[in-house]
């Protein structure tokens, strides 16, 4: 089993910041009724610049980031798809991001049948909550990790390109295109 929904978060930084425990209740996935109008008012907010969430992946029921991997949106999918192009062109992905200190790497590890180790380091989030370690890494098919992310790269675009400021979406598009060339 695969996972990677992205969701955005009901409140602010400040909000998010100050708040002892992060759930599910606290975050809606992108699809959700109120996504639009959520991200909306948080880029209203913020001049256009920044919309809080996460992007939570799993495979097998392992995952490898949690609500508490929250930051810009923006900058985690730009990361990611970096990261998984970079990786697929010289068998190594790394991008850092974030305020909150958050980076990944992703090393291809086999020629045949490939995979690739993807590993995201939780910055802050382990350092605020004791019960989160300073990285996760977990092992995905190339070709299922690449799918994945080149669908639900495509999933936020799309709701990206539906909010009043469009924000990065030609570099969003031109990465995924680019991962797309691996297919």
């Amino acid at each position: 089993m695969f996972t990677i929904q992205t969701y955005i978060s009901k409140n602010g930084y400040d909000a998010i910041d100050k708040k002892q425990i992060l759930v599910n209740e606290d975050f809606i996935p992108i699809h959700h009724l109120h996504a639009k109008q959520l991200a909306n008012q948080q880029l209203i907010h913020t001049k256009g610049t920044t919309f809080y969430g996460t992007v939570l992946i799993a495979y097998q029921h392992q995952y490898l980031s949690s609500f508490y991997d929250w930051d810009d949106v923006d900058g985690i999918w730009l990361s990611i798809l970096q990261a998984m192009t970079d990786c697929l062109c010289t068998g190594f992905g790394s991008s850092g991001f974030s305020e909150r200190s958050m980076d990944w790497e992703m090393k291809k590890l086999m020629k045949k049948n490939s995979t690739i180790l993807f590993t995201w380091h939780h910055g802050f989030a382990s350092q605020e909550w004791n019960d989160i370690p300073s990285k996760s890494t977990v092992r995905f098919p190339e070709k299922v990790l690449l799918n994945y992310i080149i669908e639900k790269g495509t999933e936020y675009l799309t709701f990206r390109e539906a909010l009043y400021d469009s924000g990065p979406i030609q570099n969003i598009s031109k990465l995924i295109n680019n991962l797309k060339s691996f297919k």
